[in-house]
C-alpha cells in the first residue's frame, strides 16, 4: 500500500483525451484490462471497443439552425436527419448520435498518447497561481462563453457493444402500415430497460398477438440483411406475431428464434431469468391494456446495466429516447393523427451535477420538445394529443451515504470552504470508484488534497480544464491507480435561470484486480479527499459517490464505497433507521435524489409505503421523532408514507412530482408485476416499480379510462416529505394495472 501518492499531468499531446467524456477516457485509456472483462467474457477481440460521436451545441446557436432543427428555447442535441418510409412516402426523421465506430487505442488516436519508453514520458505541470490569477482564469472562462460564437461540438463515449451487434450489411429504413387505431384514445408507451420479454403475454392484445410494436434490442446480433437501426436489431410487431403463431413450444425457444437468451454467447441474459427488471416495469407501465394501447421497448446492452455508475449509459439512452419517438412520429403519420407517448426510464445516476443540465437530462429535454414541435407542425389542426411525458424514479440512495456537502459561510470569498470526505473504498472491489465534486463555476483558489489509507496527504497539482492529472505511487509512475479531471458547464445563467458549474472527477482503479491483470490495484481502506476553494455565502460545494453495486439479475463486480463520517447518525432514537438529516455531518440523505431527475422534461416519482401509525405517533417518553409524515388518510385506505430509502432532494433541487406504491408494507416488500415469463409473476421494490405506475396512469389519462378509486390523493405539506415523495401520491393500483393477472 503507497504511504504517498504523486500526481503527474496526462500526456495528451493532441487533445484527444479532452473530446471524450471523462468517464470514457478513464476507461478506454486505463480500465481496457479490466473494465467489463472481470466478469463478462469477449466473444470477439474488438468487443467493447466501439465509441459514439455525439454533436453537442450551445443554446445561444439556436437561431443558426436551419430547419427543422430550430426549436424555441434551449436545446444541446443537435438532431441529425435520415429517411424513413412511409406508405411509399419518404419522411425526415431525427437521429442524435453521428457515427458508431471502432476505437481500438493500439490503433486509433488514443496510440498518441502511449508514454515514451521506459513510461516516463510527463508534461510540466503548471505553476500555482495565485489568488489574483485564479480569479482572472474564472473571469476568462466566463468571458469565452459569453463571447461565444455558434458552433458545433463534438463529444465522444465509449460504446461497449460486441462486434456481432455492429450490422454488416446497408442499413435501411423502417416501414409501417396504419392499423386504423382510435385518434381519441390512441396511447403509446415507451419502455427503456434491461431485460424486456416482448413476447410475454402481459403484452398481447384481443387476438394473441402482440401491442408491441417495436422492440430494439441494442446488444443483440445484427442481422445479416438490412437493418433498421446502427447497432443490435430491431424487432417489429410483425415478427413477434409470426413467433406466436409458430405453434405450441417453450417460450424460451420463442425468445430464441427472436435473438433473446442466446446462451452461445457470453454475457448475461436477464431475459431467460425468473424475474428480469425490463419485463416487469414494462408489465406495470402497459400490461394487459387495451389493443390501442401500444407499446415500444428498447433495451439497453447488459455491459450498459452491468456499470450502475452509468459510465456507459448516456449515449445508449439517448439513442433509445430518440428511436421511441422516431417510430411514435411514424405511426403517427401512418394513422394521419398525433398519438400522445408516455416513456418510462426506470433508472438512475448517483453523480452529475443535479441542475437539470446533465448531457442525458438536456438531450431528453432537445428531444421532447423536438417531437411536440414536429406533431404540431404536421398537425396543426390536432394539437391537443401532441404529447410527449418522461417519467423517471426519484432513486433509491437516501440511506447510500453516497452525498455530501458543505455551504459557503458569512466570509464568503475571503476565505475558503472546505470540504473534507473520509472516503471507504471496500475491499475486494472488482470495479473501478468515481466519486464527483461539484462547485460553482466561478469557485476560486480551487485546492484538491488527497490521503490514501494509511497515507500522507498531497497536494494535487497540474490539474485544471485542459489537462488531467493520473495518480500513480511515488516510486512507479507507470503504475497508475486513478484519474483525476476537472470540467465545467457551458453556457450562461442568463439563458435560462441556472448557475452553472464545475466538476473534479475522481476515478480509482478496483481495490482488487483479476487474476490476469498485473497492474496494481488502487487500496482499499479510508481515503481522505479535501477540496477548499473560495465560494459566496449560500454557494455549496457538494459530492456525490457514483453507484457500484450489482443491479437486479447480475453477478456482483463492485462493492460500494461510501462517506464514512462519525458525525453521521444512522439511528433515531428508537433504534430504526433514522431517514432525516441531524447532527453535524457533512454526509446528507437531502441531496440524494437521481442524477438525471433534474430536467425540465420529466415527471419524477417516489416510492412509498404503508405507514406504521405508532411509528407516526411518537411516544411520549422520547419526544417527538423527526418525522414519518404521510399523506392524508382517505376513508378505506392507509396513509402511506416514504419508503425508507426513497432519495431526497434538497434545494434548489427540484423535488419529485409524484409518488406511487414502492413497497405494500415493510412485512410485504415489492409491489406484484409480470415474471420474465408468460403467466408468471414476482414481486419487484423501489423507486423503479413506482415510476412505471404513475406512467400507467398518465396512459390511462389518454385512454380516456377512469383510475380505480381516488385519482392522486392530496400529501401533507411538511418539507422533507415533499423532498421524498413530491406533493401528489398514486394510491396501490390493484389488479392488472399493477400487472396482477
Amino acid at each position: 500500500m503507497p504511504d504517498t501518492l504523486s500526481f503527474t499531468p496526462e500526456d495528451d499531446p493532441e487533445s484527444v483525451t479532452a473530446m471524450f467524456d471523462p468517464y470514457s477516457a478513464w476507461s478506454l485509456r486505463y480500465a481496457l484490462e479490466f473494465d467489463l472483462t472481470a466478469t463478462e467474457d469477449r466473444d470477439d477481440p474488438q468487443d467493447f471497443r466501439y465509441m459514439f460521436t455525439v454533436d453537442t451545441m450551445q443554446a445561444g446557436d439556436i437561431e443558426d439552425l436551419p430547419e427543422p432543427f430550430r426549436m424555441e428555447g434551449d436545446t444541446d442535441v443537435v438532431l441529425l436527419t435520415r429517411s424513413v418510409n412511409i406508405d411509399g412516402n419518404t419522411e425526415s426523421a431525427q437521429g442524435t448520435f453521428q457515427s458508431i465506430a471502432p476505437f481500438d487505442p493500439e490503433k486509433n488516436n488514443f496510440s498518441l498518447l502511449a508514454p515514451a519508453e521506459g513510461g516516463k514520458r510527463q508534461l510540466a505541470a503548471p505553476p500555482d497561481m495565485d489568488e489574483a490569477g485564479e480569479l482572472a482564469e474564472a473571469e476568462a472562462e466566463e468571458a469565452e462563453d459569453e463571447a461565444r460564437t455558434a458552433s458545433r461540438d463534438t463529444l465522444r463515449f465509449r460504446a461497449p457493444l460486441r462486434k456481432v451487434s455492429l450490422p454488416t450489411g446497408t442499413q435501411w429504413v423502417m416501414e409501417y402500415t396504419a392499423q386504423g387505431l382510435p385518434e381519441a384514445t390512441a396511447t403509446i408507451v415507451g419502455v427503456i430497460d434491461d431485460g424486456i420479454n416482448p413476447a410475454h403475454s402481459a403484452f398481447h392484445d384481443a387476438s394473441g398477438g402482440t401491442r408491441v410494436d417495436f422492440a430494439w434490442v441494442q446488444d443483440a446480433a445484427a442481422p445479416t440483411g438490412p437493418t433498421t437501426v446502427p447497432f443490435g436489431r430491431e424487432l417489429t410487431k410483425a415478427e413477434i406475431d409470426a413467433e406466436l403463431a409458430a405453434g405450441p413450444k417453450p417460450e424460451v425457444d420463442r425468445l430464441a428464434a427472436l435473438g433473446l437468451g442466446d446462451f452461445t454467447r457470453a454475457g448475461v441474459h436477464t431475459v431467460a431469468q425468473r424475474l428480469s427488471h425490463g419485463t416487469h416495469v414494462a408489465s406495470l407501465a402497459a400490461g394487459d391494456g387495451p389493443d390501442h394501447l401500444r407499446l415500444l421497448t428498447v433495451q439497453l446492452p447488459a455491459a450498459v446495466t452491468m456499470a450502475t455508475s452509468g459510465a456507459f449509459m448516456s449515449p445508449f439512452v439517448l439513442a433509445g429516447a430518440a428511436h421511441i419517438l422516431d417510430r411514435a412520429w411514424l405511426m403517427s403519420l401512418a394513422e394521419g393523427f398525433p398519438i400522445p407517448v408516455v416513456i418510462n426510464f426506470s433508472y438512475s445516476l448517483s453523480g452529475g451535477p443535479h441542475n437539470g443540465l446533465h448531457f442525458l437530462e438536456r438531450a431528453i429535454d432537445t428531444l421532447v420538445q423536438a417531437h411536440i414541435e414536429r406533431l404540431a407542425r404536421q398537425f396543426p389542426t390536432k394539437p391537443g394529443r401532441a404529447e410527449v411525458e418522461v417519467v423517471l424514479p426519484s432513486g433509491n440512495r437516501l440511506l447510500a451515504r453516497g452525498h455530501a456537502e458543505v455551504t459557503g459561510g458569512a466570509a464568503g470569498r475571503t476565505s475558503k470552504t472546505a470540504l473534507t470526505l473520509p472516503w471507504r473504498v471496500q475491499p475486494g472491489d472488482e470495479s473501478s470508484n468515481f466519486l464527483e465534486l461539484w462547485m460553482p463555476r466561478n469557485a476560486a483558489g480551487v485546492e484538491l488534497w488527497l490521503t490514501p489509507p494509511g497515507g500522507t496527504p498531497t497536494r494535487v497539482t497540474g490539474l485544471n480544464a485542459a489537462q488531467a492529472v493520473v495518480i500513480h505511487e511515488a516510486a512507479d509512475p507507470t503504475a497508475v491507480i486513478g484519474r483525476i479531471s476537472l470540467d465545467r458547464q457551458k453556457g450562461q445563467k442568463a439563458l435560462d435561470g441556472i448557475a452553472r458549474k464545475k466538476r473534479v472527477l475522481i476515478a480509482l482503479a478496483p481495490s482488487c484486480m483479476p487474476a490476469a491483470v498485473a497492474r496494481p490495484g488502487a487500496p482499499s481502506g479510508l481515503w481522505t479527499v479535501e477540496l477548499r476553494a473560495r465560494i459566496s455565502e449560500g454557494e455549496r460545494i457538494e459530492a456525490w459517490i457514483q453507484r457500484d453495486d450489482a443491479p437486479l439479475g447480475y453477478r456482483r463486480q463492485g462493492r460500494q464505497s461510501y462517506f464514512d463520517d462519525p458525525a453521521y447518525q444512522r439511528w433515531d432514537a428508537m433504534g430504526g433507521v433514522a431517514v432525516y438529516d441531524s447532527g453535524s455531518s457533512v454526509v446528507k440523505r437531502e441531496g440524494s435524489l437521481n442524477g438525471i431527475a433534474t430536467g425540465r422534461a420529466s415527471k419524477v416519482v417516489g416510492p412509498s409505503t404503508t405507514r406504521d401509525e405508532r411509528l407516526a405517533k411518537g411516544f411520549a417518553a422520547l419526544g417527538d421523532l423527526p418525522g414519518a409524515p404521510g399523506y392524508a388518510p382517505l376513508a378505506g385506505h392507509p396513509p402511506r408514507a416514504a419508503a425508507p430509502y426513497a432519495a431526497a432532494a434538497t434545494a434548489p433541487m427540484r423535488k419529485p412530482d409524484h409518488s406511487a406504491e414502492g413497497d405494500r408494507s415493510a412485512v410485504c416488500p415489492g409491489v406484484i408485476g409480470a415474471g420474465a415469463a408468460s403467466g408468471s409473476r414476482m414481486p419487484m421494490n423501489g423507486s423503479s416499480v413506482a415510476a412505471p405506475q404513475y406512467a400507467r396512469y398518465l396512459a390511462n389519462t389518454y385512454l380516456g379510462l377512469a383510475p380505480p378509486g381516488p385519482a392522486l390523493w392530496p400529501a401533507a405539506n411538511e418539507t422533507q416529505h415533499v423532498a421524498r415523495l413530491g406533493a401528489r401520491a398514486l394510491p396501490p393500483q390493484p389488479g392488472s394495472v399493477a400487472g396482477q393477472r
